[in-house]
């Protein structure tokens, strides 16, 4: 229960990549309801907020799959539509090079969440 409230208070927290993934490594077990909102919560404010550091994402997630997966699946309908968009616009009109692949599925994700 300890590790749950402290997963929760920090999920939605995050505001780098490099503390996404040190949360994910230590909470990824926690990744159910308020928490995991708090996830999609911190990855929509770096991929909004933050958008230059994407290639950091792509590092990490090159080194371990699941991270990936984890930070994708957080852009979800929990999300509100103006995080969505801006994540959208992101990664269709300002994709850094040698990102076209992380940004493909980044802005189908955000469309998705979009439509439901």
């Amino acid at each position: 229960m300890a590790q749950a409230n402290r997963a929760l208070d920090e999920a939605v927290t995050l505001r780098s990549w490099d503390a996404l993934y040190q949360s994910y490594r230590k909470f990824r077990y926690c990744d159910d309801g308020a928490i995991a909102e708090g996830y999609s919560e911190s990855v929509a404010r770096i991929l909004a907020d933050y958008w230059s550091t994407l290639a950091r994402f792509k590092a990490l997630s090159e080194s371990n799959a699941p991270f990936r997966k984890f930070v994708v699946s957080h852009i979800d309908a929990t999300l509100n539509g103006e995080d969505l968009e801006k994540i959208k616009e992101n990664a269709t009109a300002h994709c850094p090079k040698g990102l076209k692949s992380t940004c493909i599925e980044l802005a189908g994700k955000a469309d998705s969440a979009l439509k439901e």
